[in-house]
Formats: structure tokens, C-alpha cells, sequence
């Protein structure tokens, strides 16, 4: 569990600093914030604009982790070793490009022997989505992590997937079924 709490913490870093544009959080449309809790299954977020299957093993942890300001989603393994956060929050003023290289910064910071792997757009659906894919070191073990941005309206979606590094296939496996499974309505 505090594994998952430092990850958690470490994404809405990302996310906070990604969303510093002085502009007031807006919570995400009327709706539900998320309609499934177990994998495999189909979940919504942003008000039923932006659907997606849950990688096969992680369940909702969410819990009281959602707020007003950043909604966000926690789906995680039982060791909290895989997992999958989904945040959105208000689009700053700048490009997902930038956005994704500011991203790519704050993690090298934190992690001087980070790897980028991939560092790419993306489609999903009629949608292109920023994708940065790295090697980074989170309590001292290496993990596989897979970073989407995509902006929906004025909403700013951050969708990050983090396996173990020795399941690093696994986890590209599970990232691209991911992103074909991301559906986004106008």
C-alpha cells in the first residue's frame, strides 16, 4: 500500500506541475467518474466521454483518492506492483508535446538513470494521444511506465500504466491493448 500511495503521489506531481498554467482546477463533466471496478471490464471517465478497458488484474483502489479538484482513478494489483491512474484535470496553456517533454524532465530529475523507450503520438480512435514510455526507478526498483495525454475539451487526461521492469513485456502488451481499447466521444 505505500508503494501505490508514493506512485499515486508521483503522478499527481506529474500532473500538478504538468498543470501549472494559474488557472482554477475544473472537476470533470456531470457523471460518473468511473463505472467499473474490475478488470477487463469497460470504465468511463469524464462524464462518459472517454471509455476504456481495465488492464486484466487490477481492481479500482481508488477509494477516497478522488477529489474535486484532480479527479482521479487508481486500478492496481493486490501487491500494488501493476497499475494503472487515470487523472484529469484542467489543460494548461501549452501543447501535449510540451507537456509530455515536461513530463519526460521532472522524471529525469527524480531518476538521472531513467530510460526513455518511447516518446511518440499516437491514435486512439480520432483521437491522438502523446506517449511516453520509460524505464524509471520508483523505491529503489525499476518499473515500466507508460504515460498518455490527451486533451478532451478543456480537460487535461493523464492515463499512466506502471508494471515491474522485469515484466516490461507484460506491460507493453498490456499498454497497447490499452490504448486500443480507448474510445472517445465528442
Amino acid at each position: 500500500m505505500q508503494k501505490l500511495v508514493k506512485i499515486v503521489g508521483l503522478c499527481l506531481l506529474a500532473v500538478s506541475l504538468a498543470a501549472c498554467d494559474g488557472s482554477k482546477d475544473q472537476p470533470a463533466p456531470t457523471g460518473s467518474n468511473t463505472s467499473a471496478t474490475q478488470s477487463g471490464e469497460q470504465t468511463t471517465v469524464l462524464g462518459g466521454k472517454v471509455s476504456f478497458t481495465i488492464p486484466e488484474g487490477l481492481q479500482d483502489q481508488s477509494g477516497s483518492n478522488t477529489s474535486q479538484t484532480s479527479n482521479m482513478a487508481v486500478y492496481a494489483d493486490n501487491s500494488a506492483q501493476k497499475m494503472l491512474i487515470v487523472i484529469s484535470s484542467s489543460m494548461p496553456g501549452d501543447s501535449l508535446e510540451n507537456l509530455i517533454s515536461r513530463m519526460e524532465s521532472q522524471q529525469k530529475m527524480r531518476d538521472t538513470e531513467m530510460t526513455v523507450l518511447t516518446k511518440k503520438g499516437v491514435s486512439a480512435g480520432n483521437q491522438t494521444l502523446q506517449r511516453l514510455d520509460t524505464l524509471i526507478r520508483i523505491d529503489g526498483k525499476r518499473n515500466y511506465s507508460s504515460t498518455l495525454l490527451t486533451q478532451i475539451d478543456q480537460q487535461l487526461l493523464t492515463m499512466q500504466i506502471t508494471f515491474p521492469a522485469d515484466r516490461q513485456a507484460e506491460g507493453e502488451k498490456a499498454v497497447q491493448t490499452f490504448i486500443d481499447s480507448i474510445k472517445i466521444n465528442p
